[in-house]
């Protein structure tokens, strides 16, 4: 098959000889989707609800221990029989049984997505010094874009967005421990 710029396949059936990558390239891929801004401002909500980081941060490692767990199982089926998740749960909720995974999966998304296309407005509107509507344009822009080319060009992507966030990772660690009242950053108890 003649090799196209563009992604052809989306969720469909990927042959064998059209499958190419290795599990490691995935970390890029989940490294940058798990430090976007609508994740790392998710993370946080947990401690600006009230929480303390002493109980914020088991409570965000079992849970992905968990979530992750469930979707590990399908990712071991994906290669296997090459179709989407949520196709795959069709296998263990029956065709009717899948629709609410499927339609609670739905909302996830496109809450993520809004999420993020308001976030990623801001982020950019303060960036660029444009309003944040052109903000949100841009970004959603960007991200049809990136879906759009598929495949190739979310894993380069995911490459640069994996050094940018750590080298901002990096940085704000280390102004978090030298700033004059890091003693206010204590974790609470009780």
């Amino acid at each position: 098959m003649k090799s196209s710029r563009i992604e052809h396949r989306a969720i469909d059936y990927i042959p064998e000889t059209e499958r190419h990558g290795v599990a490691r390239s995935l970390f890029f891929v989940w490294f940058a989707a798990n430090t976007s801004i609508t994740a790392v401002v998710t993370g946080a909500l947990f401690v600006i609800l009230g929480n303390s980081a002493l109980w914020a941060i088991p409570a965000v490692i079992i849970g992905n221990i968990l979530g992750g767990f469930v979707t590990a199982l399908h990712s071991a089926q994906g290669p296997k029989l090459g179709v989407p998740q949520m196709i795959q749960s069709r296998a263990q909720f029956g065709y009717y049984g899948a629709i609410l995974p499927l339609v609670l999966s739905l909302i996830i998304y496109l809450g993520f997505y809004a999420t993020g296309l308001v976030l990623g407005g801001q982020a950019i509107g303060d960036l660029l010094h444009v309003p944040v509507q052109a903000g949100a344009t841009i970004f959603a822009l960007l991200s049809t874009t990136l879906a759009i080319f598929g495949y190739r060009y979310i894993h380069k992507f995911s490459k640069i967005a994996t050094a940018l966030s750590a080298a901002v990772f990096v940085v704000l660690f280390i102004r978090i421990l030298t700033a004059p009242d890091a003693a206010a950053l204590r974790v609470r108890v009780g």
